[in-house]
């Protein structure tokens, strides 16, 4: 009896030890696992922590919601919307969000007309073909004055469309008008008069080509051709508005007046 419990006991000790090694395998497997997931989360977080930062870091430094939008204007206009002639009336319209208000909270910012305009702008730059002869030529064209008249507020929320017209030019200039026209009772909120000056070519030379049906499509000689007969008569160049005659007469007394003062000897 006593050589048969020995023999129970050298048997069960073996077992006993596999069964410890055993439990002691899976145990460092579930540590090994809880590590390689603790890891993975910490490299998860990680990675967003560092994404929001990159972004916040792109918000300080860029007006991302501009540049997003002007984006869409452009995809807009290339893509989805009918092209116009140069003559025509584009309309572009919006949205009055909490983004746009000023410290009332009650109605657009005033400084955010001039931000809706560019983005009008853009489309109608597109759509009438303008921007691709402008570029054809190598010109660019800027803003270098303003002039805004606010009649209503637009209001927080409120559905509103973008008139944007060429309202005249001359050999440096086109002069464009903006009217903000609420959808509900069709008033014009405000109006802009903004003029855009044309560099690295002539102004008039670009709006006879699109005028006479150039519109930057084609070759070279497509658009001389376009030009020429444009110049024999499809073309002629509109009457100064008055308002935009005393504007630019305006905005001459104070160049010169700029240039008695401090005699920079600027044009403009």
């Amino acid at each position: 009896m006593m050589s048969s419990l020995l023999q129970s006991s050298t048997t069960a000790t073996p077992v006993a030890s596999m069964t410890a090694s055993t439990a002691s395998t899976a145990t460092a497997a579930a540590a090994a696992a809880a590590g390689t997931g603790s890891t993975a989360a910490v490299t998860a977080l990680t990675a967003t922590c560092a994404a929001l930062a990159l972004i916040l870091v792109a918000m300080c430094l860029l007006d991302l919601p501009y540049f997003f939008r002007s984006l869409f204007s452009y995809v807009s206009a290339t893509c989805f919307k009918k092209k116009l002639r140069a003559t025509d009336t584009a309309v572009y319209s919006s949205v009055c969000l909490t983004s746009d208000l000023d410290v009332y909270l009650t109605h657009m910012n005033n400084a955010r007309y001039l931000r809706e305009i560019d983005l009008a702008r853009i489309e109608f730059l597109l759509r009438t073909g303008i921007w691709r002869e402008l570029r054809r030529r190598g010109g660019l064209i800027f803003t270098i004055a303003n002039s805004v008249r606010y009649r209503r507020f637009v209001r927080t929320f409120s559905r509103y469309e973008i008139r944007t017209r060429i309202v005249y030019w001359d050999d440096v200039s086109i002069f464009f008008e903006f009217r903000f026209v609420s959808k509900a009772d069709g008033f014009v909120r405000a109006i802009v008069y903004n003029r855009q000056q044309v560099v690295d070519c002539s102004a008039d030379e670009l709006m006879r080509t699109v005028v006479g049906g150039g519109g930057g499509g084609g070759d070279g000689a497509d658009s001389t051709e376009a030009a020429k007969t444009a110049s024999e008569g499809a073309y002629r160049r509109p009457e100064c508005p008055i308002e935009i005659h005393h504007w630019i007469q305006s905005n001459l007394m104070s160049s010169a007046s700029l240039k008695a003062e401090i005699g920079d000897g600027d044009p403009l």
